[in-house]
């Protein structure tokens, strides 16, 4: 079996705007493709950004 080489990928992304989530996305996986990744993986949610943090003081 081939080694895989896989990325982990986390950013702080903005509730309800898809446009900008994905633009920051294709950022992290162009650098990690370009750091030899084979596979990038985000976090749970990140594309809509549903948070259920809605108020931190």
């Amino acid at each position: 079996m081939a080694n895989i080489k896989i990325a982990a990928a986390q950013f702080e992304n903005k509730n309800g705007d898809k446009d900008y989530n994905l633009s920051v996305m294709r950022e992290l996986t162009k650098q990690a493709v370009d750091a030899g990744a084979e596979v990038v993986s985000f976090h749970e949610g990140c594309i809509c950004a549903y948070s259920y943090l809605r108020k931190l003081s």
